[in-house]
């Protein structure tokens, strides 16, 4: 592990103190859990923002594809298909 050194108010301190006591560990214990926390959930964001990215790709190329089509129905296309191999 490595030593940090970081200025906060003395307010926040004392309210990390007191989570610290409720919660039986350290102040240092309590800010590495929070610090992993914070790592956890930025990468939950990052990884969410990409999945949107994603989905609104996916939603666009069909849109796109809907407008190539026009009047195009795929059913009808497959039922008549389906016919002339009678």
């Amino acid at each position: 592990m490595m030593r940090i050194n970081a200025i906060l108010p003395e307010d926040t301190i004392k309210k990390i103190d007191s989570i610290a006591k409720e919660e039986k560990k350290s102040r240092s214990k309590l800010l590495r859990e929070a610090a992993e926390k914070l790592i956890i959930e930025d990468q939950r964001q990052k990884a969410e923002q990409i999945r949107k990215e994603r989905l609104m790709k996916a939603i666009k190329t069909q849109d796109n594809l809907r407008k190539k089509a026009g009047k195009w129905d795929g059913v009808s296309e497959i039922r008549k298909w389906r016919e002339l191999k009678k």
